[in-house]
């Protein structure tokens, strides 16, 4: 038989062991719910992130009007004013524009990938001359504007602001965008306007010349006479004074 003395030291013992363990126990399990639920999570953040990449069969998306009506008054006025220009609609700046080969200039210019203007002018072999902003209720901040403007500038390209309720003069936003090149084109211009009212007045006195001539040359044949006897009379009807002959 064991004594009671030893079996009492087992039972405290036994005690003592036991509560430790169950609090070691129970961490542990509220470190497995914890990395479960975690990585469930996970799961669940990867499943939504490749049905979102999933392409749809019917997009959620609709067509809409490439320009406002006040912009397409400006883009009206601005193919009249560059004729023989292209002018490209909501280019960002960085389509022309390129950073420097340092680390600040590929920081900077990953800033400048969300920036567009309006329109922007360039000739026939792509080149940019010039943009142009129209402002809007709702548009882009002054500090956005300064920003655009101290950009091009230090690229050589022009850039300002058209209202489409006021409208600049053409020779100033010529001279802004092509320099000695305007001179050319507004004496080209002038030019074109005196040879084509040359041509309508050269035309205008030949018409009527062309009617004057018709009016004075007489008929070759003159008036309008005749030889010929207005009265045929018909030879195959006997006349009343006439008398048969008579037959031998």
């Amino acid at each position: 038989m064991t004594d009671p003395t030893i079996k009492g030291i087992r039972m405290n013992a036994y005690q003592d062991l036991t509560i430790p363990g169950l609090a070691l126990l129970a961490l542990l399990a509220l470190l497995v719910l914890v990395l479960l639920l975690a990585l469930g999570a996970w799961l669940y953040r990867l499943w939504m992130s490749r049905r979102k990449r999933r392409i749809p069969r019917h997009w959620p998306i609709h067509a809409r009007e490439l320009l406002s009506e006040e912009e397409l008054r400006v883009w009206r006025w601005l193919n009249t004013t560059f004729e023989g220009y292209h002018i490209m609609i909501k280019t960002p700046v960085t389509r022309f524009t390129k950073p420097n080969p340092t680390e600040s200039g590929l920081f900077w210019y990953e800033l400048l990938k969300g920036i567009y203007c309006t329109f922007t002018v360039c000739n026939e072999i792509g080149q940019v001359l010039g943009c142009v902003d129209v402002p809007r209720t709702f548009g882009a901040s002054r500090k956005v504007r300064l920003l655009k403007e101290n950009l091009l500038a230090q690229c050589g390209i022009g850039y300002t602001v058209v209202s489409p309720t006021l409208l600049p003069e053409p020779d100033a936003i010529l001279q802004e965008f092509l320099g000695d090149e305007a001179a050319r084109i507004r004496s080209a211009k002038r030019e074109e306007a005196v040879v084509r009212m040359a041509k309508a007045n050269l035309q205008q006195t030949l018409v009527v010349q062309r009617g004057r001539r018709k009016i004075k040359e007489p008929s070759m044949f003159g008036p309008e006479t005749s030889s010929m006897p207005s009265h045929w009379n018909d030879s195959f009807l006997i006349q009343d004074n006439t008398r048969p002959a008579e037959l031998r």
